[in-house]
């Protein structure tokens, strides 16, 4: 798939496949950074207010040596003064984790500390920190600090808690708003880019597309001319060795369309010598054999001369055969196109067939095509024709007529049963002078060919030795 994109194109992608792959590279450093830094922030903020809370607290509790039983008394309305100050939910609880004072009415969910958090705490015997999630919303992200309250001895009077709450919507509403100006940039330098590169694409290719234009339109019946080209790069090498080959391309040519048309000839000459001598021998024995038995008192001589009658007009009548089938390949009847329901005209044509044998397949009714109807019935009767032969006496012939179409093409298929067409000569199928069979011209599928290509039409096949063969071909809708 690759390799069929246009040069011009794939120089375009690597430009701004670069430029995309370098901005989402730079974004992901920058998100990086970012996402650090407020967490960085988060954290030393959270330091600092856990650090002036504690030092007030001390200072509240050292001025007498305070023991448990004074945390309620030595506190009081302290704590929400403190809460309110420093936006932080605080709450006191017991060395064995029972719920004290704090800043708001404890609920099932405070008003004890978790037996894993206090064995935690006496391990440590100093602080440890716990991120969750609201239980309740489950949109916002808390960090509780558990550590010890000391009086004047240094020895633990109660658990303080600091509940901290990341201030997530506005750090998401922040990091979208940084995402969304992100965009914004890399959409407008895109945009730039993307320009630049389409300029820069299209100007280097120009020089080599007419050249590949050039090359392309080389051929045997066409104007071939040589380039002008006055510009001294790497592209004028080729240019040169362009224009020297087509002045031996030209005097090759001649010689080879000459050489040709002789082989045509001589070929065709054979196969229309080959294709009358056949029944000219035996025109030949039977007029001998009845110069050698002719007898005018044979009273059966009436009869006999009739059969000869008979038999030579036969013969006449194969050659006068041979004869239009090469003058009908050799010049196309004019065309007399009309619009035709081409299910209406495959109908009438497979009419004249064993029903039994044929299966007419459409899925709409109403095909339109504007071609000659008696051409169309001439390709479908050749390909029945060739499908009948194919099959072998002992099996009862299957042949399917398939007619579909999309916005632009109709398409036919003549799928059948039979023997199939050996590999070796599926090459030929197509050749004028070609027959696998005994008798006739071997044109058939020749002519057909000829007829679906006046319509810029395709033809072609698939076959399986032993199993059948399937012809299919394609007109166009504006043929």
């Amino acid at each position: 798939m690759y390799k069929r994109i246009p040069l011009s194109v794939r120089i375009f992608l690597v430009i701004i496949g670069s430029v995309i792959t370098t901005m989402l590279a730079m974004a992901a450093v920058t998100f990086y950074q970012y996402g650090k830094i407020a967490k960085e922030y988060n954290d030393n903020r959270l330091d600092r207010k856990e650090q002036i809370i504690i030092e007030t607290f001390d200072y509240i509790l050292s001025k007498r040596n305070s023991t448990e039983k004074d945390i309620n008394t030595r506190i009081g309305s302290s704590v929400y003064e403190v809460s309110d100050i420093n936006n932080l939910d605080i709450n006191f609880y017991t060395l064995d984790g029972k719920y004290i004072i704090g800043n708001k009415i404890p609920d099932i969910h405070n008003k004890f500390i978790p037996k894993e958090i206090l064995k935690d705490l006496s391990v440590h015997n100093d602080r440890i920190e716990v991120v969750s999630e609201n239980y309740q919303t489950k949109k916002d992200t808390y960090t509780s600090i558990y550590r010890y309250i000391y009086n004047n001895d240094y020895q633990p009077v109660a658990i303080i808690n600091l509940s901290y709450r990341h201030d997530d919507p506005f750090m998401r509403q922040d990091f979208y708003g940084l995402v969304f100006r992100y965009l914004a940039v890399m959409f407008v330098i895109l945009f730039l880019s993307a320009g630049v590169a389409w300029i820069f694409s299209q100007t280097l290719m120009k020089k080599i597309k007419t050249i590949a234009y050039r090359l392309g339109d080389t051929g045997a019946l066409s104007g071939n001319r040589p380039i002008l080209y006055n510009y001294v790069d790497e592209i004028s090498p080729l240019v040169k060795a362009y224009n020297a080959m087509l002045v031996k391309f030209r005097e090759q040519t001649e010689v080879l369309v000459k050489a040709e048309k002789d082989s045509a000839w001589q070929e065709m000459a054979k196969q229309v010598a080959h294709e009358i001598k056949n029944p000219l021998t035996p025109m030949k024995l039977e007029i001998q054999s009845f110069q050698m038995r002719f007898d005018r008192q044979d009273p059966n001589i009436k009869e006999k001369l009739n059969n000869l009658t008979r038999s030579l007009s036969q013969q006449i009548d194969t050659i006068s055969a041979i004869a239009e089938a090469f003058s009908d390949f050799a010049k196309m009847p004019m065309r007399k196109d009309q619009k035709i329901n081409v299910i209406e005209a495959v109908k009438n044509t497979v009419e004249i067939y064993p029903q039994e044998y044929i299966k007419l397949d459409y899925q709409e009714t109403d095909i339109i095509l504007n071609l000659d109807i008696n051409l169309l019935n001439r390709v479908i009767t050749n390909l029945i024709k060739n499908a009948l032969q194919s099959i072998p006496e002992r099996k009862t012939p299957e042949i399917i007529i398939k007619i579909r179409q999309d916005m632009k093409t109709v398409h036919f298929s003549v799928i059948d049963n039979g023997a199939g067409i050996p590999k070796e000569i599926q090459s030929k199928i197509f050749t004028p002078q070609f027959s696998t069979k005994t008798s006739g011209s071997g044109l058939g599928l020749a002519i057909s060919k000829k007829i679906i290509e006046e319509y810029d039409g395709k033809i072609n096949f698939y076959s399986e030795e032993g199993k059948g063969t399937i012809f299919l071909f394609e007109i166009p809708k504006n043929a």
